[in-house]
């Protein structure tokens, strides 16, 4: 019997509350991602009832309608039903309609996401520098020319900051990036660069009149992010009403003439003055002598992981960045940020707290898992351990934000009285985690030593009162507790000689799918299989078939053999929020395979560094076609051997 489409659709929208209940729907491999305006108003009983409708699954805000390997087909029938669908999976969960706080979040994460890479490497070398430097005192007087090299590379990308963050935002803004670049460029070319002033600002003449008030833009970040946006919309204007004989050449042409000038006339000074007046309020804290480098120290040792929790840590980067974009007379004339001096204090905090929480769990796939939550903490990356452990648990979440704005505060008071005379501790650009202590050692600032070693006194505190109060105060609950006992594969039922075989994609360690860590999976509601805990980075073939599907956000296929088995390959979960990126797809759809052959392949870096739990599922989505599935191996595995008989 043909499936309808169309009255599973009709009856999702009926059960979601109808289309003005819809605020936007993407999908992704399985299921349909509803933004709803009340989730209150969705019937999830009606919902779960309709014919083609496997789960209902409401997280992170979205209520998740589970389809299977029909949702693309059901998707198309909502939008014919007029659902406010947005695009394919992978945009951007619940873009419409979002207030101004989320978006201009969402737009600052977008452009600094892709620098933050190179930003830690500068900000290592910037560290190695200053190593140096100390241990060489005539080193950058010497007339060596290593100096100057490593210093342009460590610095490199602070002067031309405005191009690099004029590339990323015309790539959110779809503008063509060479043309942001050259806006970006505008501000630090040479002619300009020689008009900057010694002072906040100086007044030059534009077009005979005295109106062009020229600030420093090297290092700044605003003026390129809203001229770009600003480039973005004309520059679709004019590829829209130009004559397609000339709009290749005049669209960037009426785009540069009118947006370089009002960047310098409008945009620049506008956000020069507030970038001048953020950085002038974190200097009048910082002026109040030994009160207000306290107050910074606790508020940010004690809430930055708060703001990464709800996103709005982005809201706080390029205020920081301003801070750096000048030289601070408090500290050597060196490009320093107050703020982010006491955001690593916090960081380590989260580590020692699921740490302690590994202590106590006897579980050895949770503890390992917590264990490797920790090792990425050291190195910074805090999502895993946010979202897998401490905020789950909520109160090893708060314990660690507590120790960390105890000893932010405690470090800027040391530092009162030990660095800067009242003024707190400072930072410069630095890398994540452990990459950010060598920041602390401020080029030609004669406390840099003593700014490092508080930094690392405060965090040790952090990290070892989080890591005590958490030990003393966390109950494991009973799945924590349970020792694991050893999957037990029996096969003796098994006509292994006629049984289809799947066999692993990818080498790891393999665990049933009821222990999936996606409520979905471990209700079988997709079908019968196995999950991964992958190593490596790439997923091959598990039997010899034609691909189906290879899905847009490029993190699952589906495959089918040449024996009929039907089969989803999925890594990750949640990962469709990456929108394809840290995934290659080496296939087609349509395509032959042979087992082995490789399907894809994800960097887990990218992966962890989002927050995303790398596990990869094999489900049998033709299920109730077979009589029995059944597991072949559990434990660790090789890419090749036999995970699954089906009979």
């Amino acid at each position: 019997m043909a499936k309808d489409f169309g009255k599973t659709a009709q009856g999702v929208l009926s059960g979601v509350g109808g289309k003005a209940n819809i605020r936007s729907l993407v999908h992704c491999a399985t299921r349909l991602r509803f933004t709803l305006v009340d989730n209150a108003k969705a019937d999830d009983n009606a919902v779960k009832n309709t014919s083609g409708v496997v789960s209902v699954v409401k997280a992170g805000g979205l209520y998740q309608v589970v389809i299977g390997n029909d949702v693309h087909e059901v998707y198309e029938e909502l939008e014919k039903l007029g659902a406010p669908t947005g695009g394919a999976a992978g945009a951007d969960d619940g873009a419409a309609k979002q207030s101004i706080g989320n978006m201009l979040i969402g737009i600052i994460a977008g452009v600094f996401t892709p620098i933050l890479p190179a930003m830690m490497g500068m900000g290592l070398l910037k560290g190695l520098i200053a190593i140096l430097t100390m241990a060489l005192p005539d080193w950058s007087s010497s007339g060596d020319t290593s100096y100057t090299v490593l210093y342009a590379a460590g610095d490199a990308l602070m002067y031309f900051l405005p191009i690099l963050i004029a590339y990323t935002s015309a790539q959110k803004f779809k503008l063509d990036p060479l043309l942001g670049m050259t806006i970006g460029a505008a501000l630090v070319y040479p002619d300009i660069v020689a008009l900057y002033p010694f002072g906040p600002w100086g007044i030059n003449k534009f077009l005979g009149a005295d109106i062009l008030v020229m600030m420093r833009y090297s290092g700044t970040v605003l003026p390129s992010i809203f001229a770009v946006y600003g480039a973005s919309k004309l520059y679709q204007h004019f590829r829209k009403t130009l004559p397609s004989a000339v709009k290749n050449f005049l669209a960037p042409f009426f785009t540069l003439i009118i947006t370089v000038p009002l960047m310098f006339l409008v945009i620049g000074p506008v956000f020069g003055v507030v970038g001048l007046g953020l950085q002038g309020a974190i200097g009048a804290i910082v002026e109040l002598r030994f009160v207000g480098p306290v107050l910074l120290g606790l508020i940010m040792g004690g809430f930055w992981q708060v703001l990464v929790v709800f996103g709005l840590h982005w809201a706080v980067v390029p205020i920081a960045m301003q801070e750096m974009g000048t030289p601070n007379p408090l500290w050597g004339n060196a490009n320093v940020s107050v703020i982010f001096s006491y955001t690593q204090i916090a960081v380590i905090a989260q580590l020692g707290a699921v740490l302690a929480m590994a202590a106590k769990i006897k579980n050895a796939e949770r503890k390992s898992a917590a264990i490797s939550a920790g090792i990425g903490g050291i190195f910074g990356i805090t999502e895993p351990i946010i979202y897998g452990f401490t905020l789950p648990k909520k109160k090893p979440f708060f314990i660690a934000c507590f120790c960390g704005a105890g000893a932010g505060a405690l470090a800027a008071l040391l530092g009162n009285f030990m660095v800067s005379d009242g003024r707190g501790i400072a930072s410069g650009q630095g890398g994540m985690g452990v990459f950010a202590y060598p920041a602390y050692l401020i080029p030609n600032f004669p406390n840099a030593a003593t700014n490092l070693i508080i930094a690392l006194i405060a965090s040790l505190i952090s990290a070892g009162a989080a890591f005590l109060l958490v030990y003393l105060t966390y109950k494991p609950d009973a799945a924590e507790l349970k020792t694991d006992e050893a999957v037990v594969i029996d096969t003796s039922k098994v006509n292994v000689a006629a049984a289809k075989k799947v066999y692993a994609p990818v080498k790891g360690r393999v665990l049933p799918i009821t222990q999936s860590a996606d409520p979905v999976h471990q209700e079988e509601a997709l079908g019968k299989g196995v999950c991964f805990m992958p190593l490596g980075g790439k997923i091959y073939a598990p039997f010899d078939g034609t691909i189906e599907m290879v899905f847009d956000t490029k993190h699952a296929v589906n495959i089918k053999s040449d024996d009929g088995l039907e089969t989803l390959i999925h890594c990750g979960i949640d990962t469709v929020k990456l929108g394809g990126k840290g995934f290659k797809t080496h296939v087609k759809e349509g395509a032959r395979v042979k087992a082995g052959d490789l399907l894809f392949e994800y960097d887990k870096d990218v992966i962890a560094r989002a927050g995303f739990n790398l596990e990869t599922q094999v489900v049998i989505t033709n299920t109730d076609d077979y009589k029995a599935i059944t597991q072949a191996k559990a434990g660790d595995c090789l890419v090749g051997d036999v995970v699954l008989y089906v009979e």
